[in-house]
């Protein structure tokens, strides 16, 4: 079996069978995304507790390959720190994003997305997760500045 077959498979498993899939009561953050150009639509939960990632949960309403990467970000997400998963996903991005970039080994879980950066109409479909994720991180940097300038 070659590695494009068994990446296929992979993201048909995630796709069919998402990972951390739901909403959760009361998260930390939250961030809606939506791809216009195929109707994708994702809504993305996230629980800390203080600044790792305790909880990601993920809905989306698309097509597999937006599914399956809404699924393995989630994977990729759970344990790590705000700060590490933020670098996770700016890497990701300049990776895919970037046809001549070497993967990282930081990368290696995501390696059946990275097979799709020949499909340049489905990139927006891989990102759509991982740019809630961003909207996430930002809202999480803005509620540490506050917290910094006005400490209780």
């Amino acid at each position: 079996m070659s590695s494009e077959e068994i990446y296929k498979g992979v993201i048909l498993d995630h796709a069919r069978h998402p990972r951390n899939r739901g909403n959760l009561e009361d998260p930390d953050f939250e961030a809606k995304a939506y791809n216009p150009l195929c109707g994708d639509e994702l809504v993305l939960h996230l629980r800390l507790k203080q600044d790792l990632i305790e909880d990601c949960r993920t809905l989306v309403r698309g097509c597999s390959i937006c599914q399956a990467s809404a699924s393995m970000m989630s994977e990729e997400l759970m344990g790590k720190s705000m700060e590490n998963a933020a670098a996770l996903s700016g890497i990701f991005q300049k990776v895919l994003h970037q046809k001549d970039s070497e993967d990282s080994e930081t990368l290696e879980n995501l390696r059946p997305l990275m097979n799709l950066r020949s499909h340049k109409s489905r990139l927006k479909c891989v990102s759509l997760a991982w740019n809630a994720f961003d909207e996430c991180v930002e809202k999480f940097q803005r509620q540490l500045r506050k917290q910094q300038h006005h400490p209780e």
